[in-house]
C-alpha cells in the first residue's frame, strides 16, 4: 500500500476513534462475550430511541405500576436530544422508575448485550445480535396500508435489518390475522423463522376503554364543552431529506382555510411529524393547535371526539373507539400513483373528502356509516388489559394468552449467496437454477448485500414462485484490535488461514447478526468470489457448498479480483465444491489440493424462459446505452446485412479488442456486415476502451456497442451469428443461449467452452484473432450450422448433480 492511502486510512480511522458512537459500538462483542444476562433487567425502545409513545408507552406503564414487577429494572432507550422530554413525559406520568438510556453509549450497548428482555416497537439498529438467553418482543407499529417488505415497489431490496429483526423475535405481537399474514408472507418468515407470534390487542389501543380518562384530559385542557378533532397526517418526503415544499403549501393552504371557518367551540388539534412540525407556525390559528406535549399521543388521541386523517395506518386503531374517522385525501390521486397498497382505501368504510368545505360538512355531522365488518377484521382483539396479557405471558408464563410458532413446512431450508445479481453470466445460471430446481422438495433463500445490489434491485420482483430472499446490511461487529486484523488481512499482510485463526467467532457472529435465529440446513456460496463472503460462510455449522464458476487461476492472473489463500482455505473448508463445467476441473484441483471434495455441477439453462423473451419485439430502448440511436439500432437488426454479435462484460479476459480487429478483416471481405458486442457490466471502465478502439478503426458505423440490457435475447434472436472471443472461460453460457435462439455459434477453443462444444458438434476456432476471422467465414458461408442440443435432457443430467450436492 502507497504511503499515501497508508495515510489517509490512518487518517479515517482516527476519525472513526474519535466518534464515542463509534467508540462504544467496538465494546459490544466484548459485552456480548463476556457478560451474563441479568434476569430482572428489561429495554424498551420506540423508532430507535426517538419516540417513547404507543404499544411501548403502555407496557412501560404497566410494567412500573404492577407490583408483580416490581424488582425489575426497565430500561428506556433514547436519543440524546430527546433526553430531557422523555424524562419530562416520564415523571409526568409517574413512571419515575423507568431510568433512560442514551441510544449507542456505552451504557447501552452493556444492557443489549445483557438485558434479559428486549421489547422494541420498530427495529433495534443493525449491530444487534440476540444472544442465547435473550426474549425479544416486536410489537410493531401498526396495521399497514402502504405496502412492507418485498412488496414495496421501489425498495424491495432495502428490508434487512426489519427482516433479521423480526428473525430474532421470541415473539411477534399481532392485532389481527391481516398484519400477520403481511408480515409473515412479505418479510418471508415462514420455515425459517424460530418465533411464535401472540394474536392480541396493541397496549396503545387499550386506551380507548378508558372513558374516565377522556374526561379528565377533557378537564384538564378546557375541552369540556366543545368539539375536538384530532387531525393526524401521513408525512410525505423522509425524515433525511424533510418534507416536500408543495405538500408544505397544500398542509398551510388547508390549515389557514380551515382555521377562518371553525367556531369558537370547534378545536383542531394537529400531530404532524417531527420534521414537518416546523413547517407550520400554529401562532397564526385561532382554533388549530398542536397536540399537547404533556401527553402521550394515543392517551389525548382518545380524548378527542373525531379522526381526521388520510393513508395513515392510524385509522385502523382509532376505529376501536367507536367514534368517527374521516379520509382527508386531497392528493389521493398523486399520492397513491406509485405506491404499494394492501387494499384499495375506497374499501374502507370511513367518508373521504378532498376540499375543506366537505371536510367541515363532516366534521359537523355524526358518524353514519357501517363499520362493523371492518371492525370484525381489523379489531377484534382489542380491549382493556392487553399490556397484562401480553407481558405477564412473556414474563411470567402466565397462560392468558395463547402462544402460536410462525408456519413451517419443515423441509429443509437452503441459503444461496448470488453476489451483486448484475446481469452477468453467474446471476443468468443462478435464476436458471431457481427456475429449474424442484422447490417443492426444498426451501431456497437467496441472500444478498443491500448495498451492492441496489442497481439490480427490480430483479428481486421477478424471481421464481416459491423463491425468498433475505437481506443483509452494515458491517461485522469488531473490536479495534479486531479491525487492524482484517485490515491487515484486506492489504495482504496476513493470509486466510491465519485470519481465519484471529477472526472465525467473530465471522461466525457475523453470520448470525446477519441471518439471525434462522434455520439453514445448507449454505450455498453460488458467485464464487468476495472474500469475506466465502470465509464468513465457511463458518456456518451445517453443510456447506461453494461454485466455481470461471478458470480462477487465470482469473487471479489477469484480473486480480481474487486472493488465491482464499480459495485454498475455502475449498477445503467447505463440504463441496461445486465446479460448472469439466475444462476447469483441473485448475480448480490444482488450488484446492487432493483432499478437497470437488464435483462437477454444470450451469442449468432456462431455455423456456429465453424463447419466451426471444419472442418479445423490439419495440423500445430498454438499455443504459447504445452507440447508435434507438431507430438505427432497428433498422440495423432487421436488414438482411450479416449480423455477428458477441455477449458478455466488458472485460479484456473477454478478447474483444481482438475480434474488432477480425471482424475488420472480415468486413474488407463482406463490406455489409456488422459486429454487435452486448456487455452486461464494464470492468474497470472498459467499456470505453472498447469504445475507443471501435473508434480508432474507423467501425464507429459497422459496430455497435450496447451496455447492460434486461433481455438481451430480443437482440441476440434479430441476429445471425454468435461469436465467443474470450482467452479464458467458466463455461460460456453465452453459446447454450444462442443456440436455443437457433444461431450458429463458434467459441474459441479455450478451458471452459471446449468441452461442451466437443460433446455437441459445436465449432472451436484458434484461440487467436486469426482463429476468430476463420470462424467468420465459416458462418458466413453456411459451414457452421447450430448444435440443436436437448436441453430439457441437459438440465435434468445437471439437477440429478446438484441433488448430489445434498448427499
Amino acid at each position: 500500500m502507497s504511503s499515501f492511502r497508508f495515510i489517509a486510512k490512518a487518517k479515517t480511522l482516527k476519525k472513526k476513534m474519535d466518534n464515542p458512537w463509534w467508540r462504544a459500538r467496538k465494546k459490544y462483542v466484548k459485552f456480548y462475550d463476556t457478560l451474563p444476562i441479568d434476569e430482572k433487567t428489561i429495554v424498551i425502545e420506540s423508532q430507535h430511541g426517538t419516540q417513547m409513545s404507543g404499544n411501548v408507552f403502555y407496557i412501560m406503564r404497566y410494567l412500573v405500576s404492577n407490583d408483580r414487577y416490581s424488582d425489575f429494572r426497565v430500561y428506556l432507550s433514547t436519543r440524546g436530544a430527546k433526553h430531557a422530554a422523555f424524562r419530562s413525559m416520564l415523571d409526568s406520568y409517574g413512571l419515575e422508575r423507568v431510568k433512560t438510556v442514551t441510544l449507542a453509549s456505552e451504557e447501552y450497548y452493556r444492557l443489549m448485550a445483557s438485558a434479559k428482555y428486549l421489547i422494541n416497537d420498530n427495529t433495534f439498529l443493525p449491530f444487534f445480535m440476540k444472544k442465547e438467553g435473550q426474549v425479544y418482543l416486536n410489537t410493531w407499529h401498526g396495521t399497514p396500508l402502504k405496502t412492507l417488505g418485498r412488496q414495496i415497489k421501489s425498495e424491495p431490496h432495502a428490508i434487512g435489518n426489519t427482516q433479521r429483526n423480526f428473525l430474532f423475535s421470541d415473539y411477534l405481537l399481532f392485532p389481527n390475522e391481516f398484519t400477520r399474514d403481511a408480515i409473515i408472507r412479505d418479510y418471508m418468515l415462514e420455515n425459517i423463522s424460530r418465533g411464535s407470534y401472540l394474536m392480541t390487542g396493541y397496549p396503545r389501543n387499550e386506551r380507548f376503554f378508558n372513558k374516565e380518562r377522556d374526561q379528565e384530559i377533557r378537564r384538564e385542557q378546557d375541552l369540556e364543552g366543545k368539539r375536538v378533532y384530532a387531525y393526524m397526517p401521513t408525512f410525505r418526503g423522509s425524515a433525511a431529506k424533510g418534507g416536500t415544499s408543495k405538500n408544505t403549501h397544500y398542509l398551510n393552504y388547508y390549515l389557514y382555510e380551515l382555521d377562518k371557518r371553525l367556531s369558537d367551540d370547534e378545536i383542531f388539534y394537529v400531530n404532524l411529524h417531527p420534521v414537518a412540525k416546523k413547517d407550520v407556525n400554529f401562532s397564526d390559528f385561532r382554533h388549530i393547535r398542536k397536540f399537547p406535549a404533556k401527553y402521550e399521543t394515543y392517551d389525548f388521541l382518545s380524548a378527542c371526539d373525531l379522526l381526521v386523517t388520510d393513508y395513515s395506518s392510524v385509522f385502523f386503531d382509532y376505529a376501536a373507539s367507536g367514534k368517527k374517522i374521516v379520509l382527508f385525501t386531497y392528493d389521493k390521486e398523486e399520492y397513491l400513483c406509485d405506491r404499494g397498497m394492501y387494499m384499495s382505501i375506497d374499501r374502507l368504510p370511513f367518508p373521504q373528502v378532498q376540499s375543506v368545505d366537505s371536510l367541515l360538512d363532516q366534521l359537523r355531522t355524526e358518524k353514519s356509516y357501517d363499520d362493523s365488518a371492518f371492525l370484525e377484521e381489523f379489531c377484534k382483539y382489542e380491549g382493556q388489559g392487553a399490556s397484562a396479557k401480553l407481558m405477564d405471558h412473556i414474563i411470567f408464563g402466565d397462560d392468558c394468552l395463547k402462544a402460536e410458532k410462525i408456519p413451517s413446512n419443515n423441509r429443509e431450508n437452503v441459503l444461496i449467496y448470488g453476489g451483486n445479481l448484475a446481469a452477468n453470466g453467474v446471476t443468468t445460471s443462478l435464476l436458471a437454477l431457481l427456475n429449474t430446481v424442484d422447490r417443492e422438495k426444498r426451501n431456497y433463500f437467496l441472500t444478498f448485500k443491500t448495498e451492492l445490489v441496489w442497481p439490480n434491485k427490480n430483479l428481486l420482483h421477478s424471481l421464481p414462485e416459491g423463491v425468498s430472499y433475505i437481506a443483509t446490511m452494515d458491517d461485522t461487529n469488531l473490536t479495534i484490535s479486531e479491525q487492524v486484523i482484517r485490515g491487515l488481512f484486506k492489504n495482504d499482510n496476513l493470509n486466510a488461514k491465519q485470519f481465519m485463526k484471529s477472526l472465525s467467532t467473530r465471522l461466525r457472529q457475523g453470520f448470525i447478526r446477519c441471518y439471525a435465529d434462522a434455520k439453514f440446513d445448507t449454505v450455498i456460496q453460488f458467485n464464487g468470489y468476495e472474500s469475506e463472503v466465502i470465509l464468513t460462510f465457511a463458518t456456518f455449522p451445517g453443510r456447506k457448498i461453494i461454485f466455481v464458476h470461471s478458470d480462477m487461476l487465470s482469473e487471479i492472473k489477469t484480473r486480480s479480483n481474487h486472493r488465491l489463500d482464499v480459495l485454498q482455505y475455502a475449498y477445503n473448508a467447505y463440504d463441496r465444491v461445486a465446479v460448472v463445467t469439466d475444462d476447469i476441473m483441473a485448475t480448480t484441483r490444482k488450488i484446492a489440493g487432493e483432499g478437497a471434495s470437488l464435483t462437477v455441477v454444470k450451469n442449468t439453462i432456462d431455455f423456456e424462459g429465453i424463447l419466451e423473451k426471444g419472442n418479445i419485439p423490439l419495440d423500445a430502448p430498454d438499455y443504459d446505452s447504445c452507440t447508435v440511436s434507438f431507430e438505427r439500432l432497428c433498422e440495423i437488426l432487421d436488414s438482411d446485412a450479416p449480423k455477428f454479435i458477441n455477449i458478455g462484460r466488458f472485460a479484456p479476459e473477454k478478447g474483444q479488442e481482438r475480434l474488432i480487429n477480425a471482424f475488420k478483416r472480415f468486413r474488407e471481405e463482406t463490406p455489409d456486415s456488422y459486429l454487435i458486442i452486448m456487455g452486461g457490466n464494464s470492468f474497470k471502465g472498459h467499456y470505453n476502451v472498447i469504445k475507443e478502439h471501435v473508434e480508432k478503426s474507423g467501425l464507429s458505423d459497422r459496430v455497435i456497442l450496447i451496455m447492460k440490457t434486461p433481455n438481451p435475447y430480443r437482440i441476440l434472436k434479430k441476429c445471425d451469428y454468435f461469436i465467443l472471443s474470450s482467452f479464458y472461460e467458466g463455461f460460456g453460457l453465452v453459446l447454450a443461449e444462442a443456440d436455443i435462439l437457433g444461431k450458429p455459434v463458434i467459441s474459441t477453443d479455450i478451458v471452459g467452452p471446449r468441452l461442451f462444444m466437443q460433446q455437441n458438434g459445436g465449432k472451436l476456432v484458434e484461440n487467436s484473432e486469426d482463429g476468430i476471422l476463420e470462424g467468420m467465414r465459416l458462418m458466413a458461408s453456411g459451414q457452421v450450422k447450430p448444435m440443436g442440443v436437448d436441453y430439457k435432457k441437459y438440465n435434468d443430467e445437471i439437477i440429478s448433480a446438484f441433488e448430489g450436492l445434498f448427499s
